[in-house]
C-alpha cells in the first residue's frame, strides 16, 4: 500500500510516495520510493491532483466537515527509544552520577536523553533540534516545550561534567545490559577510528584535536580518536576511550587496553578469563607481553616468510559460522613479537582481488613514471643529467683518492725495503678504483626514481637505459608475466591470524576473528552513518564537550541495542537502521475538530508495522 512519507533535511520538511515490498532471500520488507513530491506546496498540488483524479473517477465531490483538520507526527521511533531508554533506568543513573541541574524546567538527565534520541533517529546540531522535535510526538508525551529548547540549553546540560563521571556513568549503563540480558563476555572485539572537526588549528583549549592520518581521506582537518571494544552478543561500545588524532595504533593500544582490564574488573569480570581479538597494527612485542588477556589477532608475514611458499593446494576449505568461506593452513607452534602460540594461515579472494586491484593502481602509476622519466632522458639539460655530472664528480674524487691511497701504500713499502725491511712483511691492503659507467649510473638514477615507493615492481619488471643521440637515452620499461603471475599466487590474498589459545581448532581461530566486523558494522560504521548515530555534525571546540557529545552518540547505540535486542526476543530480525526506518514510518495521528477538540489515533499499520508496534509496547510495559 503506498503512502506519503514526510523527510526533514535542514529543518525543513519534503514529501515522498513510498510504498513497502519484501525482496531479497529473506523476504525481508524494504521501502522504495514511487515518486518525489517535493516540498509543501508541491504536495497540496500533489493532492489536489489525486483528489481531482477520484472525482474524475467516480464522477461526484466528496464533503467534508469544514471544521474538521488533521495533523501527525513521527511516533514509533523516538517512543521506542524512550522506552528502552526507561527500561534501563538512562535518566536515574544519569540523575544519580551527574550533578544535578534543571534547564528550562527540565532535569538535565531529560535534556540529555533527548539528544540521545535524536543522533539515533536523525542526527543534527543542537540549533535544529527545536525544528526536528516538533515534527514527532515527543513534545506531547513527554511534556516538552520544544520551543524553550535551544543549542543553548543542550550546551548547559552537557556543561560540568567530568571524564570521571562519564565512566562512572558508563559502568552502571554496562551493568544494566549485562543483567537484563545474562551477558557472559568470554570474547570481544577492539578497534579504532577518527573523526574530523571543523576546530580551528589555533585552538588553544582543546588538546585531544590534532592533525593525523584520517580515515575518511581529510588530513588536512584536526580529528580526535575513538578506540572501542564490543562483542556479538552485546553490540554496543562495551569500553570506549577518546585520544589525541596524531596517536597511532600502536601507541594507543597499551593505554586502552589497560584502561579496559580496570573497567571489566568493575564490571565484575576476570580480564584473564577474556579473549580479545584485533587487528595486526597493534602488534609489537612490548604490547604483548603487558596484554594481560587472551588473544586471536592477525600478524605479519614478514618475520615467517617461509610461510608464503606453502603451496594453495595444501590448504583446506573452511566454512565459518557466518556462512562465509576460507581456505586455511594450520602452521603449528609459532613465535611472534615475543610470544608463543599456533596461527593459522588463510586465503581470501576478496583480499586477493583488493590486492590486485592496488597493483593495478599502483602500475598506471608506474607507467606515468616511467613517461616521465623518458622524457627528462631525452632532454639533456634535465635533472637526471645535473645529478649524472654530479655522480661523475664523486666517482673522479673517489678514483683520484684511491689512485693517493694506493701510491702511498707503494712509497711506504718501496721505503721499507731500502731501509732492509723483509719484502716479506705485512702490506696494506689496495684500494680498488671505481670504474665511471655513465650509462649504470644514470639506469641508478631511473631506477630509483621509478622504483623509489614501488620496490616490489622490481620482482617482476625490469628497465633498460640505451644510449642515444647528444649523450641522451632511450628507456624500455618491460613486465615479466610468468613472474607476476608467479608473484601474485606466492604472496596475495594471504593473511597470517595466530593465537595463544594452543587448544583451539582452525574453525574457532577463524570464528573468533571473523566475529571482528561487528566493532566495524555496529560502531564506528554507523557512528558514521548521516542517517542514524552519527557522531558528525559536532560542533563543540573544547576536550569537555566533545567527550560528553561522544557520550550522547555511544548511549543513543544503547538504547537502539536495547530496542533492537527486544524485538529479536520477539522474532524481528532488522539492522538498527532498518529498524529506526521502519519504526519512524509509525506517526500519531490527530483529528481536530470544533476548532479545538482532539481525537488522537495511530495511522493506519500493514501487518508488518503492527509486528513492530506490538513490540514497541511490550517493551513499554517492562
Amino acid at each position: 500500500m503506498a503512502r506519503i512519507r514526510e523527510k526533514i533535511k535542514k529543518g525543513k520538511p519534503y514529501y515522498y510516495l513510498v510504498e513497502n515490498r519484501r525482496v531479497g532471500p529473506n523476504n525481508s520488507p524494504r521501502e522504495f520510493i514511487l515518486e518525489y513530491i517535493g516540498t509543501p506546496r508541491n504536495l497540496m498540488a500533489f493532492a489536489n491532483q489525486q483528489y481531482q483524479r477520484v472525482q474524475d473517477m467516480t464522477n461526484s465531490v466528496p464533503t467534508l466537515p469544514q471544521d474538521v483538520t488533521f495533523k501527525s507526527y513521527a511516533h514509533g521511533a523516538v517512543m521506542g527509544l524512550f522506552w528502552a531508554s526507561q527500561a534501563i533506568g538512562l535518566e536515574q543513573i544519569l540523575d544519580d552520577v551527574f550533578p544535578q541541574k534543571t534547564i528550562k524546567g527540565l532535569p538535565r538527565s531529560r535534556v540529555l536523553l533527548l539528544a540521545m534520541i535524536q543522533r539515533a533517529v536523525e542526527p543534527g546540531s543542537k540549533r535544529e533540534f527545536s525544528s526536528w522535535v516538533k515534527t514527532t510526538s515527543l513534545p506531547y508525551h513527554l511534556r516538552v516545550d520544544q520551543v524553550n529548547l535551544d543549542s543553548a540549553s543542550f550546551w548547559e546540560a552537557m556543561d560540568g561534567i567530568s571524564e570521571e563521571q562519564i565512566e562512572e556513568a558508563w559502568n552502571r549503563i554496562m551493568k544494566q545490559l549485562f543483567e537484563r540480558y545474562q551477558i557472559n563476555l568470554k570474547s570481544s572485539h577492539l578497534d579504532y577510528s577518527n573523526y574530523f572537526t571543523f576546530i580551528n588549528t589555533k585552538n588553544g583549549r582543546c588538546i585531544i584535536a590534532k592533525r593525523g592520518h584520517n580515515k575518511q581521506k581529510r588530513d588536512d582537518l584536526l580529528q580526535f580518536c575513538l578506540a572501542a571494544l564490543t562483542s556479538v552478543t552485546l553490540k554496543v561500545p562495551i569500553v570506549w576511550q577518546i585520544y589525541s588524532g596524531n596517536t597511532n595504533d600502536k601507541s594507543e593500544f597499551p593505554v586502552f587496553t589497560s584502561h579496559i582490564k580496570e573497567q571489566l574488573k568493575k564490571l565484575g569480570m576476570n580480564p584473564a578469563e577474556i579473549t580479545i581479538s584485533f587487528d595486526g597494527g597493534s602488534n609489537s612485542e612490548k604490547n604483548f607481553s603487558d596484554l594481560g588477556f587472551h588473544f586471536v589477532c592477525s600478524h605479519s608475514l614478514s618475520s615467517h616468510k617461509s610461510l608464503y611458499d606453502i603451496d594453495l593446494d595444501q590448504y583446506e576449505d573452511v566454512i565459518l559460522k557466518n556462512g562465509h568461506s576460507r581456505k586455511a593452513y594450520p602452521t603449528g607452534s609459532l613465535t611472534f613479537s615475543g610470544v608463543s602460540g599456533i596461527g593459522v594461515l588463510t586465503f581470501s579472494e576478496d583480499l586477493y582481488s583488493g590486492q590486485t586491484a592496488q597493483l593495478e593502481r599502483d602500475r598506471a602509476s608506474i607507467h606515468e613514471l616511467v613517461e616521465e622519466a623518458q622524457t627528462r632522458l631525452r632532454n639533456p639539460r634535465s635533472g637526471f643529467f645535473t645529478s649524472l655530472k654530479q655522480k661523475e664528480k664523486d666517482v673522479f674524487h673517489a678514483q683520484r683518492d684511491a689512485e693517493e691511497y694506493n701510491r702511498q701504500i707503494d712509497a711506504e713499502e718501496k721505503a721499507r725495503i731500502d731501509a732492509g725491511g723483509s719484502r716479506r712483511g705485512k702490506k696494506k691492503k689496495y684500494r680498488d678504483i671505481p670504474v665511471w659507467d655513465p650509462t649504470a649510473e644514470m639506469q641508478d638514477i631511473v631506477s630509483r626514481m621509478i622504483y623509489g615507493k614501488y620496490k616490489y615492481f622490481q620482482e617482476f619488471s625490469s628497465l633498460v637505459l640505451t644510449p642515444g643521440e647528444n649523450g641522451t637515452y632511450e628507456l624500455e620499461w618491460t613486465e615479466d608475466s610468468s613472474k607476476l603471475s608467479a608473484y601474485c599466487h606466492k604472496y596475495y590474498g594471504k593473511k597470517l591470524i595466530v593465537t595463544d589459545h594452543t587448544e583451539w581448532s582452525i574453525l574457532d581461530i577463524l570464528n573468533e576473528y571473523a566475529d571482528q566486523e561487528c566493532i566495524e558494522n555496529d560502531i564506528f560504521r554507523m557512528s558514521k552513518n548521516t542517517d542514524h548515530f552519527a557522531v558528525r555534525p559536532q560542533y563543540h571546540w573544547t576536550d569537555n564537550k566533545i567527550r560528553v557529545h561522544l557520550f550522547i552518540c555511544m548511549a543513543a547505540i544503547v538504547i537502539a541495542e536495547v530496542l533492537q535486542k527486544h524485538m529479536s526476543m520477539d522474532g524481528i530480525e532488522l539492522t538498527k537502521p532498518a529498524m529506526l526506518d521502519r519504526l519512524n514510518e509509525i506517526r500519531d495521528g490527530w483529528i481536530i475538530s470544533g476548532g479545538n477538540k482532539a481525537n488522537r489515533i495511530l495511522e493506519d499499520m500493514d501487518t508488518d508495522h503492527k509486528l513492530l508496534w506490538d513490540s514497541v509496547i511490550k517493551l513499554k510495559g517492562n
